[in-house]
C-alpha cells in the first residue's frame, strides 16, 4: 500500500544573499521571499540544481517560451525539470510575417519612386512642347490633377472632347 509523507508546515529556509549576481548579468537584482521559499522546497524535494545552463527555450504550438539566465533544477532519479527565471514569449509566424511584410513595403516604395521618376522626366518632355490654343490654362491642370496624366494627353483629350468631365472620363478609362 503506498504511503502519504507528511510535508511540515513550518519548513526553515536557509537564509541566502539578498542580491544576486550572474555572469550573463552583471547588475545585481534582490531575491524576493517566495524565491527563497521555492529554492528552498526544491532542496527538500530532493531537486538538485543543474549548473551551467544560459537559456532555457521552450517550443509549444508555435510559440517560443524564453528563459533568459534560468535557474534550472533537476528531480534526482527522473528527467524532471524545474525551471525559475523571467519568461518572455515570441511567436515566430509573427515575425516571419512582419519581416515579410516590411520587404514587401520597402519594394513597393522603390518601384513607386522609379516610376514617378520616369513619369515626372516624361511629363516634363511632353510639357514643353504642348500648344495650349483654345483652352483655358486652370482647366488643363483641374483635368490633370484628377486624370492624373501629361500635359500633353490632358490638352489632347480636352481638345476631342471639349468638356472637362468627359476629358476626365476618357483619361481614366
Amino acid at each position: 500500500m503506498a504511503t502519504i509523507e507528511e510535508i511540515p508546515e513550518n519548513v526553515e529556509v536557509e537564509e541566502e544573499e539578498t542580491t544576486t549576481t550572474t555572469d550573463a548579468n552583471p547588475q545585481a537584482r534582490k531575491t524576493s521571499r517566495g524565491e527563497k521559499k521555492t529554492r528552498g522546497a526544491m532542496a527538500k524535494l530532493g531537486m538538485k540544481p543543474v549548473p551551467d545552463i544560459m537559456r532555457v527555450t521552450l517550443k509549444s504550438q508555435g510559440f517560443l517560451c524564453i528563459v533568459a539566465q534560468p535557474e534550472v533544477y533537476k528531480a534526482t532519479g527522473s528527467d524532471t525539470y524545474v525551471i525559475l527565471g523571467e519568461t518572455t514569449f515570441e511567436d515566430p509566424n509573427a515575425t516571419r510575417a512582419s519581416k515579410a511584410a516590411k520587404k514587401v513595403e520597402e519594394t513597393a516604395k522603390s518601384e513607386a519612386e522609379t516610376t514617378t521618376t520616369t513619369t515626372t522626366a516624361t511629363a516634363e518632355v511632353d510639357d514643353e512642347d504642348v500648344d495650349l490654343q483654345g483652352l483655358d490654362p486652370k482647366d488643363v491642370e483641374v483635368v490633370m490633377k484628377e486624370a492624373k496624366a501629361s500635359k500633353a494627353k490632358v490638352v489632347e483629350a480636352l481638345k476631342k472632347t471639349g468638356d472637362i468631365v468627359s476629358a476626365v472620363l476618357e483619361l481614366t478609362s
